[in-house]
């Protein structure tokens, strides 16, 4: 069973949280406002995953503060739709979900359930269900570019981290962003997107995910 804390300043939206995750076979951890959660967490215990409600507005400022209390746990964001380059930023402060509020519970159930086992729950609203086709003349940064190579050997995102000195979350990322700017949908798509000798480089010798890679080595916890 997992737990879920859940975050929000509107009593009535945690209430209906709490009926439909109970229902759902979920434990409430615990719940409270975005102002005073670190105290709450801190008499709760660290969740398995934990559901924001940014209805009121959230800076990378409470990001920043809600990663650094509970580093290890997904934050799953409910909210509207995000532009790109946001939620990109989000992935870096440990957001591993984000459910539009337009969604039915069971969507809302099978994304909790996903995120805290270890997935990323994070879509860009494709028509029709269907994928845009996959993009191949495009510039890949260096460190994309050889994860696009691992791909390609059959590696795992641990082997991956392994081999790149990262971790596996940060891996994680790289592939969002991968699926997102090549077009396509898993990393089996991915690994198939035409030979990586035929993927240009980008002139950049490194882009934001490589300056997130200095980060995470040095062990930088200040990502602002």
């Amino acid at each position: 069973m997992s737990k879920v804390f859940l975050l929000s300043d509107q009593p009535v939206l945690l209430r209906g949280f709490e009926h439909v995750l109970i229902s759902s076979g979920f434990e409430i951890s615990g719940s409270c406002s975005a102002g005073v959660f670190p105290a709450a967490i801190a008499a709760t215990g660290i969740p398995d995953v934990l559901l924001l409600d940014i209805t009121a507005g959230l800076t990378f400022s409470d990001l920043n503060e809600l990663h650094s209390c509970i580093p290890d746990c997904p934050v799953v964001l409910w909210a509207d739709a995000l532009p790109l380059e946001l939620m990109f930023k989000t992935l870096e402060f440990g957001v591993r979900g984000i459910v539009q509020r337009n969604v039915q519970p069971e969507q809302l159930i099978e994304s909790l359930r996903k995120v805290s086992a270890g997935e990323l729950q994070i879509g860009f609203g494709v028509r029709n269900g269907e994928a845009p086709p996959p993009r191949h003349n495009v510039s890949l940064t260096p460190r994309e570019r050889e994860i696009v190579s691992f791909l390609r050997q059959g590696m795992r995102n641990k082997q991956i981290a392994g081999e790149m000195g990262i971790t596996e979350g940060t891996v994680k990322i790289y592939l969002f962003r991968l699926f997102h700017k090549l077009g396509v949908r898993n990393r089996f798509e991915l690994a198939r997107c035409g030979s990586v000798d035929h993927l240009q480089i980008s002139p950049s010798a490194s882009g934001p995910m490589e300056k997130a890679d200095k980060l995470n080595r040095t062990g930088t916890a200040g990502l602002m």
